[in-house]
């Protein structure tokens, strides 16, 4: 089976989690949909990765949805997003993701994120600081590798 894992992302750390699925699962091929387009045809499975900022996925990977939705109803999919405080992950997704593409999908999850406030700018970088400073921000922000894991599971390995 071949997959396409497509991703975006700001900082790093959504391409980080597309690589380790690139790794572990065989047969994949993974495009930042920021700098190349990919013709998904050839595909069986396709997996889409977001960041998430303010609630929403990365302009890019929304566009490529809304683009491809009626040949991704008919694909087998999956969807994973980065983000650093992701309890509420799956309104993030029930915000961004259309329904019917959502419900028809393997698996989807997140698996955490990652705050390295180098990466950051401007209001990003001032937003980080504060939150860092919060309860939640407290907490230890990271990539969630279990999350990973059974995300890789639900897709068969």
């Amino acid at each position: 089976m071949n997959k396409l894992i497509i991703y975006a992302g700001k900082t790093g750390c959504t391409e980080k989690c597309a690589k380790i699925l690139e790794q572990r699962l065989s047969n994949a091929t993974v495009i930042d949909i920021t700098k190349e387009k990919v013709d998904i045809s050839a595909y069986d499975l396709i997996i889409i990765g977001s960041s998430i900022r303010v609630g929403k996925i990365h302009k890019e990977v929304k566009k490529f949805i809304n683009d491809n939705q009626g040949v991704l109803k008919d694909k087998k999919t999956a969807y994973y997003i980065c983000c650093g405080f992701s309890k509420n992950y799956k309104q993030y997704f029930e915000d961004n993701i259309p329904k019917e593409l959502l419900n028809a999908a393997i698996v989807y999850d997140t698996f955490g994120g990652e705050l390295d406030i180098t990466k950051q700018k401007g209001i990003d970088k001032l937003i980080i600081r504060i939150v860092s400073k919060t309860e939640e921000g407290k907490k230890e922000i990271k990539i969630l590798t279990g999350n990973i894991d059974r995300f890789i599971d639900k897709l068969g390995g």
